[in-house]
């Protein structure tokens, strides 16, 4: 998996060492469009074993970031998205003790999300992102719609074989809440809260990867 895909960099090789992680969205939006956004990527069930792993210098040719380095390359990216048209209160959180790190910030519309996305990827990926965009809340037809153009599957396969093991007990979580209720979604993976005014959709990396469910959704919120 790219590792700019990811947003912090620093720790993706923390993963590979890893037996269960979780990789979390949450966005809440605001009838106008705007609102807030939160990234976590949880690996708290490991705790343990990655205190142990950063003792050490490397591990299978991967090498182990220190704790100052990953302190550094978060900054850098909440520095590079304060930058953002369109984002405001940035705010991280970076805790050893569970291993947990969180990215959050404030938007004024989904616009603002899709070039943060498109920050931290390639030219090319960024001109995909710009073309095919992740995010879409459109305030007419009352919808939102989350997408990606990543082809995991592909990517997945250019990794080593023991790499990917760690992929087998790894989730994807996203969260959708909204001020208006919810009337359906796509994805048949996704739950609506019992408020109707959220949607969760929880799946296994290893089905995102092998393309046997997708995180795509379209949502559709009553007038």
């Amino acid at each position: 998996m790219c590792k700019k895909r990811l947003l912090f960099l620093s720790i993706i090789s923390l993963f590979l060492f890893t037996g269960c992680f979780e990789f979390v969205e949450e966005i809440s939006f605001n009838k106008d469009g705007s609102g807030a956004a939160m990234l976590t990527i949880n690996l708290s069930k490991s705790k343990t074993k990655i205190a142990s792993i950063m003792l050490l210098d490397s591990v299978n040719g991967y090498k182990i970031p220190s704790k100052t380095t990953i302190k550094n390359k978060l900054s850098e990216i909440v520095q590079k998205i304060k930058r953002t048209k369109g984002v405001h209160n940035v705010k991280s959180t970076l805790n050893f003790d569970e291993f947990i790190v969180t990215l959050s910030c404030d938007f004024d519309n989904v616009d603002a999300l899709n070039t943060v996305l498109s920050t931290f990827s390639s030219k090319k990926q960024a001109l995909a992102i710009k073309k095919n965009k992740h995010f879409t809340y459109n305030k007419t037809e009352k919808t939102f719609t989350r997408s990606h153009h990543f082809n995991l599957g592909k990517e997945f396969q250019n990794t080593k074989m023991k790499d990917r093991e760690v992929f087998e007990t790894a989730t994807y979580t996203g969260v959708y809440r909204f001020d208006g209720s919810v009337k359906s979604c796509t994805n048949k993976q996704a739950k609506i809260s019992r408020s109707k005014k959220a949607v969760m959709l929880r799946i296994k990396a290893q089905n995102i990867i092998t393309n046997k469910q997708t995180i795509k959704n379209k949502i559709q919120l009553n007038n």
